[in-house]
């Protein structure tokens, strides 16, 4: 093997260990960028939830409220205004 061959091939090594080293590193941050997005899902699944059990709360508060005018001023002091719901007539 000629001396220019050699370096040629040496070059070629350190360029693959170089990449590799680069490929490894990148791997790393893309996980822990995984982990994050993977934790604020998890918030914002974790709101959505809280959400949806705060609005099936105000409307078994407005159900109550109906019959209950303590429940009602409650609501209303909140910014919650309650109109009367139809009733629901039988189809023929």
């Amino acid at each position: 093997m000629k001396r220019v061959e050699f370096i040629l091939l040496m070059v070629i090594a350190v360029i693959c260990l170089c990449l590799s080293l680069v490929t490894i590193v990148f791997a790393r941050q893309n996980r822990r960028l995984q982990e994050a997005v993977q934790a604020q899902q998890a918030m914002i699944n974790k709101g959505s939830l809280s959400q949806q059990v705060g609005t099936n709360l105000v409307r078994e508060m407005a159900t109550v409220a109906q019959t209950d005018e303590k429940m009602r001023q409650l609501l209303k002091d909140n910014g919650f205004n309650l109109t009367p719901q139809p009733e629901a007539s039988p189809n023929p």
